[in-house]
């Protein structure tokens, strides 16, 4: 079981990669891409209250908000901007459901079936909200949309894979070195 304690470490470094790479002026400094889609779907794993998720949607939007006051193009804020909400949620139940992961083979296909289909979930969501919603394609089919946004997934799921990969391996590191009391040896 993890500690509250332990909880909120967990949550100060997922949301402080988020932060990082979050950023456009640190992500191109780091060089990596968003780590956003990872620390939603390990939040949901390792966290699980949707407390958590609202912790971490608040934290992306004041990201993404200090990012277009010092010169980032809002270009992409819009009134679909309230579908990340979901988009994320989507991210968030899966690594929920996620748990138990790192017990078995079985478990990491488990939950990298997961990770694909919340990163899909999050991508449609996302994208179809902004389709609809922002106002910029009026004389663009969705079609036409689909096939031109497709061509951002294998980098989204690329990237949630990598991170959440990392995160699994440092969390199974922590776990390793982390002391046993004589009760659970």
């Amino acid at each position: 079981m993890t500690s509250t304690a332990q909880r909120s470490l967990i949550a100060l470094a997922l949301l402080a990669v988020m932060a990082a790479t979050r950023s456009h002026h640190f992500a191109s400094v780091l060089g990596p891409g968003d780590a956003s889609l990872a620390a939603f779907f390990l939040g949901g794993l390792y966290l699980r209250r949707i407390g958590w998720l609202g912790l971490f949607l608040a934290t992306a939007a004041v990201v993404d908000f200090a990012a277009i006051q010092s010169g980032v193009s809002s270009w992409c804020v819009t009134p679909g901007y309230v579908m990340l909400a979901p988009a994320y949620g989507a991210l968030w139940l899966a690594g929920h459901l996620a748990t138990g992961i790192t017990r078995s083979a079985a478990g990491l296909l488990r939950g990298g079936l997961l990770l694909a289909g919340g990163t899909l979930a999050f991508f449609m969501v996302s994208n179809a909200g902004f389709y609809f919603l922002s106002g910029y394609f009026s004389d663009l089919g969705v079609g036409e949309f689909a096939l031109r946004v497709g061509t951002y997934l294998p980098a989204y799921l690329t990237q949630a894979f990598l991170y959440s990969g990392l995160g699994l391996a440092l969390g199974l590191a922590a776990d390793r070195a982390r002391p046993r009391d004589a009760a659970n040896a």
